[in-house]
Parts: structure tokens; sequence; C-alpha cells
């Protein structure tokens, strides 16, 4: 994830600010100094079914999140590189919904009243067999010109548990001082942290960390650092001291609905 920043440091990807003053930023209708929502809908596949057939109900994916005024964006995740193993199930794709926490009330209240949108559902339902979980994000860094750029990137994921002699101050104080050095020396083009909180399941009480790439360019500039510029003893450092990580799983996404709130 974190090129040079965790050399800087001594260690250790939607939405998106860089840190340049106290002055309160918005970025597709999100309010960047708070937590904002982010919703995981993960999907299997049904026997016979690919991901075209759900790719034939995009376009009234977009005209409902339109129609029914979701100050939403939506990003849908297809898996690049997967923790599953050859032979095992695996995760088709994440359809992931991000906006302000208030949006989602509003957005569901909205949703669940169209005739329309029900219809989408019980046409997505034949398709794959999806579960819903809402979490927390915490947007730390990001890069706005270069996200806004393209629609299409990389995101990585790598779910996290604390370690039990470390308390949570410590650990954001960590993150703190990555921060603080993230933002003029990475690979990568944001970075959040998503905490888990309805439907969290045996993920609740852990953390993901969340990072944006342009490219494979980017990604693998950040695993070389990793092989070879001192990052696999920066990255042991981290989760030795202070948390216990699954590993990195990385997504090919790509918008299917920008809010321009």
């Amino acid at each position: 994830m974190f090129q040079r920043l965790i050399t800087c440091i001594a260690l250790f990807g939607l939405a998106a600010i860089a840190q340049a003053d106290n002055h309160t930023k918005t970025w597709r209708g999100v309010d960047l100094d708070q937590q904002f929502g982010i919703q995981f809908e993960v999907c299997q596949l049904k026997p016979g079914k690919t991901l075209d057939d759900m790719a034939k109900l995009n376009g009234e994916v977009r005209r409902l999140f339109a129609e029914t005024g979701l100050a939403l964006s939506l990003m849908r995740l297809t898996p690049m590189y997967s923790h599953s193993m050859p032979g095992e199930p695996a995760t088709s794709y994440i359809d992931v919904t991000m906006g302000a926490i208030e949006a989602f009330g509003t957005g569901w209240d909205n949703w669940l009243a169209s005739k329309d949108a029900l219809k989408l559902m019980a046409a997505s339902n034949k398709v794959a067999t999806c579960t819903f979980k809402f979490a927390r994000a915490i947007n730390r860094v990001a890069q706005i010109e270069a996200l806004d750029s393209t629609d299409d990137r990389l995101i990585s994921m790598n779910w996290c548990s604390k370690r039990d002699n470390v308390s949570w101050d410590q650990l954001k104080t960590k993150h703190d001082a990555w921060q603080a050095a993230y933002e003029t020396d990475s690979s990568s083009m944001a970075w959040n942290i998503v905490l888990p909180r309805l439907g969290a399941g045996n993920a609740q009480g852990r953390f993901m960390h969340m990072v944006s790439y342009a490219n494979a360019q980017k990604l693998m500039a950040n695993e070389n650092w990793v092989a070879n510029g001192g990052g696999s003893r920066a990255l042991g450092d981290y989760y030795s001291a202070y948390a216990a990580c699954d590993g990195e799983s990385v997504w090919n996404a790509s918008y299917l609905y920008k809010n321009e709130s």
C-alpha cells in the first residue's frame, strides 16, 4: 500500500482529500472531515450466470440512482488477486456504495418506495445471491485530481485486528503519523480505514485498510518496494507490533454511478 511512506516513519483507496488546512472539504457529497458511509453488497453469481448478465442491468441501475435522488456513488469490484484458492468458492463481485451516512437513510427509503427499484432488485436476485454490509469509513488521504481523472482503478483491501497490547489511541497515533507522510510520497491515489458496523458478523471489532491505485504499474511499484525497497521489514514491524492482518486482496473497480452533488 504505502511505498516509501512506511520507510519515512518506520512503517506502513474511494474517497479523497489531501491534508492542507482545517477548512471543511466535500467530495461527491461527502464531508471529508467526518466519517462517511460505505456499503458492501457482496455477491456470488448463480450457476450458469455471468458478469455479463449482471451488466445488462447497469443502465437501469444508473437510471434509478438518478431518478430516486440517491446522493450516493456506486462502484463495482471484481477480483484480481483473491484470497480464495483454486477450487474454492469465491466472491464474484462486490458493489460498493459510498456517501454521507445520512444519505444512506434517505437513499434506502427512496429506493424501497420505488416499484422500479424493487423490480430491479428482483431481477438482480435471479443473477446473483448478495448480502449487504454497512460500515463507516475514515478518509485519511487521497489525490483528488487523480481520483477524478478516471472511472477505473485497482483497490486493495486488508482486514486487520488490533493487537491486545495496543490501545485504539496508540493505533490512531500510528495511523496519524502515516497520514502525515502519505500524501506526498506514495504510489497510490487514496487511503481509507473502514470500520464494520451493520451486518458485520465476525468482522465486528476489526478494521480494514482500503487503498486505491490508478493502474497495475502503480500497484506493482508498491510491490517492488515491499520486495526490494525495505517494505517487507517495515510491514513486518507493523504486523508484529500493532495489528494482525489477513493480507491484501486486490480488486478491479469501475464506477457505475457518480454523485456529482
